[in-house]
């Protein structure tokens, strides 16, 4: 990391470098005091937040009643603290688990613990100024409840201490240890759906609970997590990305449970309230906005502030993070967003991250009560501008685009799995030994027996953020009520205030021009597909993302070939330039392999950037963009360039290599025609491949990795 900070100071202005680290010189001094402050004093609130209000006028049953199968499965694992975590396999989660390791990494485990109703077993784990607070709380946990341990890696055994305070807990320093497992458990995703689960056990539905004891595990699981996790310490308060994506899940949950009956008793709700704006606090003091830099983790921030805003009572503090979270919002829209609808971090996958937390938090503040929406009415800060909702319209076009015949996007880019809400993801059901043979990143897996049910999550298909996005431009009575859950909520948020549908943005001219000279031929690849490839083919291009997509009965073909994000930076970018993937007739015969992991295997999360793991023009064995200079780093912009976009070819370039390469992708007929060509001098004969047929491409031209459809996950060969 240490490396990558000085490799960008290189290129930045004596001035840039001299206000960075003045800036960062004052964070440190900033923390020193606020160390010690925290150290001697309790950090849990000394008074409540307030009572939380209720934002979601309805979910009707009958939009929960297709979903019952898959939700009686997952929260059955839930009630017993099993989770799946950015691959792991259905793992219960708890003190002193022994765990299987990753690729050779594996910690020893920690001591188990026998939770006492007094919280005598916090001795040792909390710190001193806030553990007669944490066990206050703890006693308000029902009697036989298992605590989860919140800060366990459940792949390599890691574990982090309750009593570190935030920004003194490390990550990226070990090998095999992964933070992103923690930290996907404490976003709490899963308690909206243990309210679901409620309110289909209220109606009587068959294969759940009773209703109760989804209600009492989403308060128990809670007040856990505010026990073992005092504000400002640990490792879930290490960024405010994550404190921001919890509490959105909180109060979504809460309101759905409240919408079913649920009475909490008043000490509860006290303290959740108080944990709501404990949480605001941190987001709005550690704003991830570090250089002048902001992307989906600051974004995130502000949704959080949002949420939590909107729920808790009226009063300055949350006028000003109201005020603060509708300002950045609509910047950040802009800024993060490209006319074209794509992101700017050049991740398709990121792109659903960030368009959830754009529309949710759009949705949230539409329909804020009249006291709450006159404080940025005032400010002019509502209604949003024509141009915000112009945007989400883009971004909903985006997606629809990059979505293959199968119903998954296109992977460009990282995919780390990220979500806001999820409320209702794509699961499929399997055994799990099937399960186990389907996916390499399941050996050695034997949490349950073969013949138990083992829901697998598709995380490609992003059909439920279009439905989202829809549904903020169209009234309920228009609406396809029951399609996705995440369009009812969004529709139970904001009633009939919708946005301004807005006009179809005029086409962009498609480039048409000369490519650079670049006599020296490098490989010819022919991909015979049968009959009909053209047939009633048409491009849309994603200039500001570099994503040209072609579809036709037949065919799915996209090209990738522009910016590699982040301004500049490619921090989730791969060396993918001039890349294809590639479905005929609805079946994928090229594929990006994914991500795989960041941290915990520096160098597998190079080989999943690397140029080897892409369909793309290759010189000699070097890489268009260096990978040595950090994991989110990606210092050398291979300057791709769309030439040339019609109905039947594409001609890119990059001078990556050092050199130009030139991409020339013809649409013929029966077959797909690749041409790579260089202006350096030809180090030996071309190549000449012809596939034909399906398995022939995958064998040839199918990077030999195994494919990675979500963060941690890799199906087997």
């Amino acid at each position: 990391m240490m490396r990558s900070y000085i490799e960008t100071a290189r290129r930045l202005p004596p001035r840039v470098v001299l206000r960075r680290a003045v800036d960062f010189a004052g964070r440190q001094a900033h923390a020193f005091f606020e160390r010690r402050r925290d150290s001697h004093a309790q950090t849990y609130a000394a008074n409540d937040g307030g009572a939380l209000g209720r934002r979601l006028r309805d979910l009707p049953i009958a939009a929960i009643r297709p979903h019952r199968d898959w939700l009686a499965g997952i929260t059955r694992h839930f009630l017993a603290h099993r989770f799946d975590l950015l691959g792991s396999g259905w793992v219960e989660v708890r003190h002193g688990l022994a765990v299987r390791g990753l690729e050779g990494h594996r910690y020893p485990p920690g001591p188990t613990v026998a939770a006492d109703p007094a919280g005598a077993w916090l001795g040792g784990r909390i710190n001193q100024s806030n553990r007669a607070e944490a066990q206050r709380i703890w006693s308000l946990v029902d009697a036989g409840y298992r605590p989860i341990d919140w800060h366990l890696d459940v792949r390599s055994g890691y574990r982090w201490r309750e009593d570190s305070w935030h920004l003194d807990v490390p990550f990226g320093r070990d090998p095999g240890v992964d933070i992103k497992l923690p930290w996907e458990l404490a976003r709490m995703q899963h308690l909206p759906q243990l309210a679901l689960a409620y309110l289909l056990a209220r109606a009587d539905e068959p294969g759940f609970a009773p209703a109760e004891t989804y209600r009492r595990e989403f308060r128990n699981q809670t007040l856990d997590f505010i026990t073992t996790n005092p504000p400002r310490y640990g490792i879930n308060w290490r960024i405010a990305m994550e404190p921001a994506i919890r509490i959105v899940n909180w109060l979504v949950a809460w309101d759905l449970f409240a919408l079913g009956g649920a009475a909490f008793d008043v000490p509860f709700a006290a303290l959740l309230a108080r944990s709501v704006r404990e949480h605001g606090r941190h987001i709005a003091a550690n704003l991830e906005a570090l250089g002048g830099f902001r992307g989906n983790h600051y974004l995130a921030d502000i949704c959080g502030l949002a949420f939590a805003a909107a729920w808790l009572p009226q009063d300055d503090e949350t006028d000003a993070w109201l005020a603060l979270s509708a300002r950045e919002l609509t910047v950040q829209t802009l800024a993060q967003f490209h006319a074209d609808g794509s992101n700017f971090e050049a991740s398709t996958c990121y792109h659903r991250l960030s368009a959830e937390m754009v529309i949710f938090a759009t949705a949230v503040l539409a329909l804020l009560p009249a006291g709450k929406r006159v404080v940025l009415e005032r400010e002019k800060l509502l209604p949003f501008a024509p141009s915000h909702a112009t945007r989400i319209a883009a971004m909903l076009r985006f997606t629809e685009a990059v979505t293959k015949p199968s119903g998954r996007v296109v992977m460009i880019g990282d995919n780390d799995s990220g979500r806001l809400l999820k409320l209702a993801p794509t699961y499929h059901a399997m055994t799990v030994a099937k399960a186990r043979r389907r996916h390499a990143s399941l050996a050695g897996y034997a949490d349950l027996p073969d013949n138990e049910t083992h829901w697998v999550e598709d995380h490609l298909d992003h059909r439920s953020l279009v439905a989202a996005a829809s549904a903020l431009f169209v009234t309920s009575a228009e609406s396809r009520p029951y399609d996705h859950l995440e369009a009812v909520l969004i529709r139970a948020l904001v009633g009939d205030r919708t946005l301004p549908t807005p006009a179809s943005a005029p086409p962009r001219p498609l480039p048409h021009e000369s490519p650079p000279a670049a006599a020296t031929p490098l490989t010819r690849i022919e991909v015979v597909t049968g009959a009909g490839l053209r047939n009633g083919v048409a491009v849309t291009p994603f200039p500001d993302f570099g994503l040209y997509i072609y579809r036709s009965r037949r065919l799915f073909l996209a090209v990738r070939c522009g910016s590699i994000g982040q301004n500049g930076r490619g921090g989730h970018a791969h060396n993918d330039q001039l890349s294809i993937e590639l479905a005929i007739d609805g079946e994928d015969w090229i594929v990006d392999p994914g991500t795989y992991l960041y941290t915990p295997l520096p160098a597998a999360r190079n080989r999943y950037r690397s140029i080897a793991a892409h369909c793309a023009p290759r010189l000699g064995l070097g890489e268009p963009a260096r990978l040595d200079r950090g994991v989110f780093w990606m210092p050398d912009d291979p300057h791709a360039r769309c030439h040339r976009c019609g109905d039947d070819e594409f001609i890119g370039s990059h001078d990556g290599f050092g050199a130009i390469v030139v991409r020339r992708i013809i649409i013929a007929d029966d077959r797909l025609i690749i041409e790579d060509r260089t202006d350096a001098p030809a180090a030996g004969p071309p190549a000449s491949i012809t596939c034909t047929g399906r398995d022939e491409t995958r064998s040839r031209l199918q990077p030999q990795l195994p494919i990675s459809p979500g963060y941690g996950v890799l199906l087997a060969s």
